[in-house]
């Protein structure tokens, strides 16, 4: 399936943030200017913000009854920044500025013209913009597009362009990215169809640039363009323990790589994946050379130790068995009435959005693994058993293994820390916790080599 759609809104994820040297240069004290006339937005309400940051608002201004607005800002850091406004054309005009920058900007019929110091490069961005828009008509594939933003970057005798030319390959090499994986990302998070988006892998084995980092989101949608190599069969992970050296060996730039790793760690940290982080680190840490990067792996041992806490009241090898809830058919069903299999389960209820959007990742998953020594529980928290069972009707689900506990008074989720849905937790053939903190969800093709080498050794 061809993903073609835009993705204007972020996805908000547990994030390592990473310094990066192509954002620009760090000063104080030297105001930047941008001005112009926006004919036809008399009285609307503009306003800046680093793209980085979008909550963040750097400066805002109205445009006056002439058509004119004027920011005066003290920007710290040069990098991407963006005009908005809830009116068309400027629901997000883009622009890279440097402190001390004094730009014009005019809108005249429809179009927006830069003048004035950094006006040559953000001319020439507004352009490229213009004249190859990822949102077309026809056949021009994301691609083609792509390849068309970045031809007309290599054959630019603009000057910025040429000073920039690294910044700027990298950058639409991000957003293409994003283009490709954003609405990926996107459904797993807000998504509530039964479909499952996957990436067209055609004209996906670019070589990375380490200046791909200046976009916003780029260690996701790397992360997802490892997953669709995963699933095309063009990336071999050796186990569950080497996931992290494995993606970090399929990009040839070091920088990148170290940079990509580490956030692939820390996050994992930050979601709790406790039984396997130790090894992880280990794993990834021979192809590590930096040694301030070396320490920062060290340093997220500290971060772990004081996450564990959340997850301290079900520890490895604690007896659930006991626990019963309720079947779509009103039965009692009890966790040891499993007993002899890996036992995965999911916590959700009907309200929680990424609850949802991981329901066709989980049906594949046990289609997929049908006939292995492993059940899969979806247990809701619900209130309300009408609203539980309508929310599986609209979504053809009737399978024995959808059950609700009662959440009023059910011991469950305090047993095993409360600490948000959706939430796994890995269950032995006896019914006592393995893992009670499962952080690759359904939608991370990891999850079936994970579960699968579980499976493996407990049948030793």
């Amino acid at each position: 399936m061809r993903i073609i759609k835009k993705i204007h809104k972020q996805v908000i994820l547990l994030f390592c943030g990473v310094l990066f040297a192509f954002q620009g240069f760090a000063t104080a004290g030297i105001v930047t200017g941008i001005k112009g006339s926006f004919k036809g937005l008399e009285g609307t309400k503009l306003v800046i913000y680093n793209r980085e940051s979008p909550r963040t608002i750097k400066g805002s201004d109205a445009v006056t009854s002439n058509g004119l607005f004027n920011f005066s800002l003290n920007l710290d850091m040069a990098g991407f920044y963006v005009i908005s406004s809830n009116s068309e054309p400027l629901n997000k005009l883009e622009m890279y500025l440097k402190p001390g920058d004094q730009l014009t900007i005019n809108l005249l019929n429809g179009q927006f013209t830069f003048s004035g110091k950094g006006s040559l490069l953000n001319q020439f961005l507004y352009e490229n913009s213009k004249d190859n828009p990822y949102q077309q008509a026809g056949n021009i594939t994301l691609a083609q597009t792509y390849i068309n933003r970045v031809n007309a970057i290599n054959i630019s005798t603009n000057v910025e362009v040429i000073r920039n030319k690294a910044l700027l390959l990298g950058n639409e090499q991000g957003l293409y990215l994003d283009q490709v994986f954003g609405p990926i990302i996107e459904s797993k998070y807000h998504g509530s169809s039964n479909d499952i988006l996957v990436a067209d892998m055609n004209d996906l084995n670019i070589s990375l640039v380490p200046e791909m980092m200046v976009y916003p989101n780029w260690w996701q949608t790397l992360t997802e363009l490892m997953y669709a190599r995963m699933n095309a069969g063009q990336l071999k992970i050796k186990n569950i323990n080497t996931w992290v050296a494995d993606f970090g060996n399929a990009i040839e730039n070091q920088k990148l790589r170290e940079a990509f790793m580490l956030v692939l760690l820390d996050n994992s940290v930050n979601m709790g994946d406790f039984r396997n982080i130790q090894a992880e680190m280990n794993a990834a840490l021979p192809l590590i050379k930096n040694p301030g990067n070396m320490a920062k792996v060290t340093a997220m041992k500290a971060k772990e130790e004081r996450n564990m806490k959340i997850f301290e009241y079900a520890p490895a090898k604690t007896d659930m068995s006991a626990f019963t809830f309720q079947d779509l058919k009103g039965k009692q069903v009890s966790i040891a009435d499993f007993k002899g299999k890996l036992i995965y389960v999911d916590i959700w209820n009907t309200g929680c959005k990424p609850c949802i959007a991981e329901m066709p990742f989980l049906n594949k998953l046990e289609h997929e693994m049908d006939g292995k020594d492993i059940v899969f529980l979806s247990i809701s928290c619900d209130y309300s058993i009408d609203l539980w069972k309508k929310s599986l009707q609209k979504r053809n689900v009737g399978s024995d293994h959808h059950l609700i506990m009662d959440s009023k008074k059910d011991t469950f989720f305090d047993k095993i820390g409360k600490s948000g849905i959706p939430r796994f937790v890995i269950l032995d053939q006896e019914g006592k916790v393995l893992d009670n903190n499962a952080c690759k969800r359904p939608s991370n093709p990891l999850l079936k080599i994970y579960l699968t080498e579980l499976i493996t050794n407990l049948n030793k």
